[in-house]
């Protein structure tokens, strides 16, 4: 996304209800990026680690402009100039001083500052090892260590100097590091006497400071309430803004489309060249081997590429929802619905380029594509279910390969069902291969007619039921497959559902320390 798409996104789910008209929610955005200095950038891509986009200091820069769009009066940043150069740095900070200037209060941790980026602060608190050893004003922090006896050179910077004084010293003589410990004991000892001095409070002044006190817990209570954790929107207004959102990705995603579709048609061309099915005995075989490799070869490519990408996902969506900006539900659906048309489109591709190349049976593609079309959808939820389960990415992957291998296993004609451990038949009743395969088999046999010419396998089988009967899939339906296929890719949903909703990020919740 862009950034005022971005913005745009984050507006209708933060300020839906409270900001009724687009007018009002576009004037709420122009001025943020005009605040944050985005406006040059509004029309750049915010970007990510594959692909390139707005400039680090320009990413964090939007990162305070989403926390902006509900006008909250404090803001807390952890390290906001990490990872940038000077002047980035520098340009964040500023950011931050004119969001200071207009009244916000901006409490933030900074790491080896710049002189310059130091200036803007106005009050320090200054720690070393988990210890004080300052509070006050930054203009004052300079003759504060000064008058402890720790002065430095003019040309010095005030950031360098106070860091140097706080910092214990390493790899040094024992004398030198002795030295060092005691006058961090020392500046730690004085800045606890500091900070208490400059905290003064009047124990005989109970009335005003009763009354002031009950006037803040009310403000304070209000702000709690006003801040409480629910979404800005309704659900259906979520699912919509998520679904277009979801859609909008994948349609600009367009290298991992014509990756996707590159694979198709070459999985395509390769079965297409080796394999050409006729009416002999041979065919048989043939013809079971062909859709046991269309079913695993869908199954792998809908599951792992679900898995690589949907842990990277949530770790972001998780964010957003601890901040309460949708619900679990209308992003889960969001996120399924999005992925279907392109699933059947992918299928479309590779069925109407195997079908005629390696002579399936005429007259039954459009069942052949809905049955493709539904299993790749069932694989595509089984791979939401385990990324919605999974910490990362590796993880995922980790927990791949056996569940593969199981479904691979209990494909229905690698085992019987009465050779099949009991404790493992329930794999065979909710095997993503079993039904895939079952399906196209089902389909593709279904009123063929065999000759009793070329090498025999087995038996000689003259009708597609009399094939089905050698693996136990005669007397089977479509209708029980697709069926078993829904019911798969519903428990699917409702698995990945829960399994997201559980491991979604928690926090401490503050409480009003007034009450």
């Amino acid at each position: 996304m862009t950034v005022k798409e971005t913005l745009d996104f984050q507006v209708e789910l933060k300020m839906g209800s409270t900001l009724k008209s687009k007018e009002e929610r576009d004037a709420l955005v122009e001025d943020l990026m005009d605040q944050l200095g985005l406006t040059k950038s509004a029309n750049t891509i915010v970007g990510n680690a594959k692909v390139r986009g707005l400039s680090g200091g320009e990413r964090k820069r939007l990162s305070i402009a989403c926390e902006m769009i509900s006008s909250p009066p404090l803001l807390l940043l952890d390290e906001p100039t990490s990872g940038l150069d000077s002047y980035q740095a520098t340009q964040v900070i500023e950011t931050l001083r004119r969001l200071a200037d207009q009244g916000k209060t901006i409490v933030s941790v900074i790491h080896q500052p710049s002189q310059h980026t130091f200036r803007l602060f106005d009050d320090l608190l200054l720690i070393s090892e988990g210890r004080l050893m300052y509070y006050g004003e930054v203009s004052h922090v300079r003759q504060y260590f000064t008058d402890m006896g720790l002065g430095c050179e003019a040309e010095v910077g005030t950031a360098e100097h106070v860091l140097d004084c706080v910092s214990p010293v390493s790899g040094a003589d024992d004398e030198a590091q002795r030295l060092s410990i005691e006058r961090i004991e020392n500046i730690a000892t004085q800045a606890i006497k500091h900070s208490r001095e400059l905290v003064t409070f009047n124990g005989d002044e109970k009335d005003d400071s009763g009354v002031a006190e009950k006037k803040s817990s009310k403000k304070m209570k209000h702000i709690i309430d006003k801040t409480a954790a629910h979404p800005g929107t309704n659900v259906f207004r979520q699912f919509k803004l998520l679904l277009g959102r979801s859609c909008q990705e994948l349609l600009r995603g367009k290298a991992a489309i014509l990756i996707k579709i590159a694979q198709q048609v070459s999985l395509g061309v390769i079965y297409g060249g080796i394999y050409s099915l006729g009416n002999d005995q041979a065919s048989i075989m043939d013809r079971f081997g062909l859709l046991s490799l269309i079913v695993i070869g869908a199954t792998n490519m809908a599951t792992a590429g679900t898995i690589r990408s949907f842990p990277k996902e949530k770790a972001i969506v998780s964010g957003e929802m601890a901040a309460s900006m949708y619900r679990t539900g209308p992003y889960f659906i969001a996120k399924a619905l999005s992925e279907i048309p392109l699933i059947i489109s992918l299928q479309a591709v590779f069925g109407s380029i195997i079908y005629p190349l390696v002579g399936l049976q005429p007259g039954k593609f459009k069942n052949f594509l809905g049955l493709s079309s539904l299993h790749a959808i069932a694989a595509e939820a089984f791979g939401l279910l385990i990324g919605s389960v999974s910490s990362s990415s590796d993880v995922a992957l980790a927990l791949f390969p056996p569940f593969i291998i199981l479904n691979i296993i209990f494909d229905g004609k690698n085992i019987s069902l009465e050779s099949t451990p009991k404790i493992l038949r329930w794999v065979n009743k909710i095997g993503l291969v079993r039904w895939g395969f079952t399906g196209l088999a089902l389909n593709e046999f279904d009123g063929l007619e065999f000759s009793s010419s070329g090498p025999f396998r087995g038996p000689v089988a003259k009708t597609g039921e009399e094939a089905l009967a050698r693996y136990g899939l005669d007397g089977g339906s479509l209708e029980d497959v697709v069926s078993a296929q829904a019911k798969i890719v519903v428990g699917c949903w409702v698995m990945s559902f829960i399994g997201l909703a559980l491991t979604r990020q928690k926090f401490e919740v503050m409480k009003n320390p007034l009450e």
